[in-house]
């Protein structure tokens, strides 16, 4: 059967599945909001309902789409944003000590669990992100012993009693570390230490396990079933974003085994979105956990009732750009018929004023794939999510 010939959606349901974000699900709901409100480059118009809960780790709203021609045609889209944001802030050091051995734990893994130079081979944008957080830091730490040493060198030229040149060196150590606190400052502000707790975050997935994290996909998988049990609609989407494709991965393997999904489907294939993956981080890692994530990722990539489209931009320094999840590990893909590699060109989807704002920001371009572009493109989360359009009319043209 054809996609033309298939019956258009009406109702729709949307399990998303967030980066590392500790903000939870009133962000994400104030966010679709705003974007939602912008004019839509793809026609129609989109009305954004109410936040509500779902018990303690679910969250729901509805999107409304209503068409803007002579034909009245309007989607209605349950968006149930699948919370883990307590697990994110038990890992969201704020303490200076913590960092520190947040630092240590995520350069070790990096040089010599991941392998930087295997990620300058995938994309050397994820390589020059993992070597910044890093390069940062030793350079603050660089620059505050450097005016500490310098300004104690004066004490050596001042006249007057010894206690005064020991009190100007204290003086001297104090600006040192002032300087240090106030480059960290900063770099929190610009993200660099999100970066570094990303970091440290996947490298402990990788090579233990998060605690919870198991727990929480059973609670995800009998959430995603329970939703269409009581209440069936037209199509499922489950969507990932950033740290959250890496997070959904043992949900969706595990809908796949389960046989109440396997009838909930009656033959449909399960389908899956993922926005700025990071899959390589873990899957080449040789742990004992990291085995099992390629192991599932294995299963995925050639699961035969799986539909699953993978976007990445260039512009993106957190993604592995139109690289295979099981790139440079020892897993044949080749032949792997999933995920569709898509390219979202977001240098055409604004206009140039915007995108010269948003390339002075590389780290924010992370989250484009989450907005509403001004201009039609290649790529627009809005109209896949809550658009009249079938996800196989959406791949069909990512193929193209």
């Amino acid at each position: 059967m054809t996609v033309e010939s298939q019956e258009q959606v009406v109702r729709r349901r949307v399990h998303y599945f967030s980066g590392f974000d500790p903000r939870g699900a009133a962000y994400y709901h104030r966010l679709c909001v705003e974007e939602a409100a912008k004019p839509q480059v793809q026609g129609g118009t989109l009305n954004v309902g109410r936040r509500r809960r779902m018990g303690k780790l679910f969250n729901h709203w509805t999107v409304n789409w209503q068409s803007s021609g002579n034909e009245a045609q309007s989607i209605k889209t349950q968006h149930v944003f699948m919370s883990w944001d307590d697990i994110i802030r038990n890992h969201w050091s704020k303490r200076p000590w913590a960092l520190v051995k947040e630092f240590w734990l995520a350069y070790r893994g990096i040089i010599f669990d991941v392998d930087l130079s295997r990620v300058k081979q995938i994309f050397e944008g994820v390589y020059m992100t993992g070597v910044l957080p890093g390069a940062y830091l030793l350079v603050s730490l660089l620059l505050g012993v450097l005016l500490a040493l310098g300004l104690q060198s004066l004490s050596t030229l001042m006249l007057g009693p010894q206690w005064l040149q020991w009190a100007w060196q204290v003086l001297a150590w104090l600006m040192g570390a002032g300087l240090v606190v106030a480059l960290g400052v900063y770099g929190e502000r610009r993200g660099l230490f999100w970066l570094l707790r990303i970091f440290t975050y996947v490298i402990r997935m990788g090579r233990s396990g998060i605690e919870g994290a198991e727990q929480r996909t059973q609670l995800w998988v009998e959430h995603v079933i329970q939703r269409q049990q009581e209440d069936p609609v037209d199509e499922v989407l489950l969507v990932g974003h950033s740290i959250g494709t890496l997070m959904m991965v043992g949900a969706v393997d595990a809908l796949l085994q389960d046989p109440r999904w396997q009838a909930l489907q009656q033959g449909r294939k399960t389908k899956v979105l993922t926005l700025g993956q990071c899959y390589p981080f873990i899957a080449m890692v040789p742990r004992p956990k990291a085995r099992l994530f390629k192991e599932a990722l294995q299963r995925l990539s050639f699961h035969p009732h799986l539909l699953w489209c993978d976007v990445t931009a260039k512009i993106d320094p957190l993604c592995f750009y139109r690289a295979h999840p099981l790139v440079k590990t020892d897993v044949d893909h080749s032949k792997a018929p999933m995920p569709v590699l898509h390219s979202a060109s977001f240098f055409k989807m604004y206009t140039p004023q915007s995108w010269a704002v948003i390339r002075q920001n590389k780290l924010d371009a992370h989250f484009l794939y989450l907005r509403s572009p001004e201009l039609a493109g290649n790529f627009n989360l809005f109209d896949v999510l809550y658009g009249p359009k079938l996800f196989e009319q959406h791949i069909e043209r990512a193929r193209a």
